[in-house]
């Protein structure tokens, strides 16, 4: 396999055309950035702490202005101007400050919503930011009410969805969730802290709020229960800023507990440590996803009849686009336009890895099965866009999909995730084959 320098994505030697991330520079998403909803642009402590000139927002910023409170407390106001200039409407709750955008930035269409009915009286304590390249505030939404890929990509135990419910505003659904937190963590430290935190049995009531803002309602064994808030905004072009902000139930201890607690670090309640840990685990359970989101396809998706209600969260997600927005048409290549076109050489092309490759703006993967042959296919698992070299998995002399653990034999047939179905092909997610020839050594594909 050529050497391959990642922080380009693109093969430096011998003139082969593999890639690791390429395509994912390619993203098209259709989706306007400006939706019409409530947005987070920082948390208090991070304004607070860091004073920054400007924030920013969409493809532009906002500045913030921060008036003291003069009756003693520490209840200050913000003002949120867009672009320096433009007054936008702010709220500031749970230590978060949230803008709206829309078509008027001082009217809103939608009133900020009551999150919490009994929110707890403990500290609400944000995470680390997060910023997700090439991804959509939609994403985040689509994956959370994505049951099958829980188990495959965050590696929990288990993971059941029910009582789906879409209103005009809000989409709220129940979870129950046998949670591995940082067991799909990349970072070395967060694995050893992980294999530290006992799995979590949690019952999850989710809320989102428009795509900008989710909810989620968290009880456990025990006197185990969090509120969580997972905060959006977008930022550039095709980019998301992330925090989670959590606060625990400050009856989870027992009272001798946070006294102990207390001699030990008498400025921090021992809940609201715990809540610190718990949002930063549940802010690094996105980075898995956002490796999937940066390089999926987001155009012939083939859902299966289970998943009908994604269909219906992404039309709930235009709800919230401009009044005025359409989307650009997707140009095909015809047929008399297509050619043959050099792949890789076959040495490259070896056992038990997943190549990547792009060709004349083809996203491409082939793999070379135990008999020795080559299979050349489609880059986008046929199910739900997910590059397949990203990160690439070969199971059993198959290809699995990283997002929902589909296993696809080497003529192209999907078998699914489960071990039972080896054998049976689902149809209607059939992985396109390509058409390709070797000559003397090359692989040439026909596209």
């Amino acid at each position: 396999m050529p050497s391959v320098d990642e922080s380009r994505g693109v093969s430096e030697s011998n003139g082969s055309n593999a890639v690791i991330s390429d395509v994912s520079r390619q993203r098209i998403d259709a989706r306007p950035q400006r939706l019409n909803t409530w947005f987070n642009l920082i948390p208090v402590k991070k304004f607070e702490d860091t004073q920054p000139a400007k924030v920013l927002f969409l493809d532009s910023f906002v500045t913030v202005e921060s008036r003291k409170a003069t009756d003693g407390t520490n209840d200050n106001s913000y003002s949120v101007f867009f672009e320096g200039q433009h007054e936008m409407s702010a709220v500031v709750k749970y230590g978060l400050i949230f803008v709206w955008y829309g078509d008027d930035l001082l009217t809103p269409d939608r009133p900020f919503p009551v999150i919490f009915e009994k929110p707890f009286t403990s500290k609400y304590v944000s995470s680390k930011m997060s910023q997700f390249e090439k991804t959509h505030i939609m994403d985040f939404v689509e994956n959370g009410s994505d049951n099958l890929h829980f188990e495959r990509v965050h590696l929990w135990d288990s993971s059941k969805m029910y009582d789906h419910v879409i209103s005009e505003e809000t989409i709220t659904l129940s979870q129950d969730a046998a949670i591995n937190y940082g067991a799909s963590t990349t970072n070395l430290s967060g694995r050893i802290l992980s294999k530290l935190i006992p799995q979590l049995n949690l019952h999850h009531d989710f809320v989102y709020y428009g795509p900008g803002l989710a909810t989620v309602a968290a009880t456990g064994i025990g006197n185990l229960n969090f509120q969580s808030l997972v905060s959006l905004t977008p930022e550039g072009e095709h980019g998301t800023r992330l925090y989670v902000t959590i606060a625990v139930d400050p009856e989870t201890f027992p009272k001798w507990a946070e006294k102990a607690f207390g001699w030990v670090s008498p400025k921090h309640a021992l809940c609201d440590v715990l809540a610190s840990i718990l949002a930063n685990f549940v802010q690094n359970e996105f980075h898995a996803d956002a490796v999937i989101w940066a390089n999926k396809r987001f155009q012939n998706l083939n859902l299966l009849p289970v998943e009908k209600f994604l269909d219906d969260v992404r039309s709930w997600g235009e709800t919230f686009y401009p009044k005025d927005f359409e989307p650009p048409v997707v140009a095909e290549k015809a047929p008399g336009q297509m050619q043959w076109e050099y792949l890789d050489d076959v040495a490259n092309i070896t056992q038990g890895i997943v190549h990547p490759y792009n060709v004349s703006g083809e996203a491409l993967v082939a793999t070379q099965d135990a008999q020795g042959e080559i299979h050349v296919f489609d880059a986008y698992c046929p199910h739900q866009g997910a590059h397949l070299a990203c990160p690439g998995t070969i199971d059993d002399d198959r290809i699995r999909c990283p997002f929902h653990g589909f296993h696809f034999d080497n003529e192209g047939g999907c078998l699914g995730p489960s071990e039972s179905n080896r054998t049976k092909v689902i149809p209607g997610l059939e992985m396109p084959q390509i058409k390709f020839r070797i000559e003397d050594g090359r692989v040439e594909v026909f596209v």
